[in-house]
């Protein structure tokens, strides 16, 4: 019999391995793919080709998962990823490195949303009431565990095996051995999916209803657009995950340099560039273990609390902007990330409260789209602003998105309670005496 417990064990271990096994050659595949002579703008092409693969095909995919099933799915996700990772290992040629990452992006697109949906079917399988923030919360800490360890792991390993014959000159090298031992991790990650999720409503469709699958993706989108547009609290929510994109790319392209600057060419440089990462990663995962705990102390209005702490983080990076010394810009940094850690599990808690089972899949699938072209604005667009004026222009543009965004949680708490006022009314209105006569 499932439990509660027993769910979100399986689903953890699973976004464990995920995780760990992407973030293992996370740090060093671009230096990999340097050392086998793809130039920088052969890696802008390469990086391109990549994110118009997950463009095109996040939705449609998410809608597929819906309507074929989100284990069929995912596992066929790992398939593809495991099949581009491989073949990126035995590239040289920009040809190769291309199918490698159409590939990547493929098993990206697929994964997006499909497991995610079935954590949160089966959690309400369980529990119809059950309060999904607790949950998501301890399994976005996973996550950030995850990462942080499979990046430490990644350089360990490389760093191990640094006898092995330079990178460049044959195909199992230092910066590629994080990647080859990522492989059995990904099989052991399809092993898990195959034994442990469980779909009992979508595993008795035979495999050949593949095709009917894809025939119900266009009905499914324009069901999840529909829902969209006449839900004001998806709405918000949606057009804050456009915003977070946005600032999360700009933090991820430019604190390297920024931090590069600020410590100068000091042989500790590496070092403490990986504490800081690592320092990120641990109040990530401090900021969603405290979300839950603050929405009960506050009266259970999650809207509330990513108002303040989305509304923190914007006021924290512009003052990270402005900070020219290292210790205390390190500090902002991780506060910046705490925020971002208790704004994501609430935001994917107010989320999923407001989708149908059916069609959760796809409008997950959405939100990571429009998560992604914020994403591409920010790395185009704030990049481009560093590089004409500074880093720390960037991130105040970044901390004032973030502070404009920050009025749209502001009514979502008020939103859904004017919906069960209604609701109620309606219910009281449809048992009264006279309606019942």
């Amino acid at each position: 019999m499932r439990t509660l417990r027993s769910v979100e064990r399986r689903y953890a271990l699973i976004v464990f391995l995920f995780w760990f096994s992407t973030a293992l050659p996370m740090a060093l595949f671009i230096l990999l793919a340097q050392a086998r002579g793809m130039s920088l703008a052969q890696l802008g092409l390469l990086t391109a080709a990549y994110m118009a693969t997950v463009f095109l095909l996040e939705v449609p995919t998410g809608g597929l998962a819906d309507a074929w099933g989100r284990r069929r799915i995912a596992l066929l996700a790992e398939a593809v990823t495991l099949a581009g990772w491989s073949l990126f290992l035995y590239s040289f040629s920009f040809p190769t490195f291309l199918v490698a990452f159409l590939l990547n992006g493929a098993g990206r697109a697929l994964a997006s949303g499909a497991l995610d949906a079935w954590f949160v079917d089966s959690l309400l399988a369980v529990d119809r009431k059950v309060d999904l923030h607790p949950h998501l919360s301890r399994i976005g800490a996973v996550t950030l565990l995850a990462l942080g360890l499979g990046t430490v792991c990644g350089g360990a390993i490389a760093r191990v095996c640094s006898f092995l014959p330079p990178d460049g000159t044959d195909i199992l090298t230092p910066l590629a051995s994080p990647g080859l031992v990522a492989i059995p991790i990904r099989l052991i990650l399809m092993i898990a999916i195959l034994s442990l999720v469980r779909e009992p409503g979508r595993e008795l469709r035979p495999v050949a209803s593949w095709r009917r699958g894809f025939a119900e993706v266009p009905s499914l989108l324009k069901d999840a657009v529909r829902l969209t547009t006449n839900n004001r609290v998806l709405v918000r929510l949606l057009a804050i995950a456009g915003a977070s994109g946005l600032v999360l790319s700009s933090l991820e392209l430019l604190w390297q340099p920024h931090f590069g600057d600020l410590l100068g060419n000091s042989e500790l440089q590496p070092i403490l560039l990986g504490a800081i990462l690592a320092g990120s990663f641990l109040m990530g995962m401090i900021g969603n273990l405290i979300a839950p705990w603050l929405s009960k102390r506050i009266g259970g209005r999650p809207g509330r609390v990513c108002a303040i702490f989305h509304g923190l983080r914007g006021a924290l990076l512009v003052g990270l902007a402005v900070q020219g010394d290292a210790a205390p810009a390190a500090l902002l940094f991780w506060l910046v990330y705490l925020g971002q850690g208790a704004v994501n599990s609430t935001h994917a808690t107010l989320l999923n409260e407001e989708i149908p089972s059916h069609r959760r899949s796809s409008m997950l699938s959405i939100e990571s789209l429009v998560h992604y072209v914020g994403g591409f604005i920010g790395s185009a667009g704030l990049g481009f602003v560093a590089q004409r004026t500074s880093i720390g222009t960037a991130w105040c543009l970044a901390g004032g998105v973030l502070l404009v965004s920050w009025i749209l949680y502001l009514r979502i708490d008020a939103v859904r309670e004017e919906r069960r006022h209604e609701q109620r009314t309606v219910g009281r209105a449809a048992h009264s005496p006279s309606n019942a006569g």
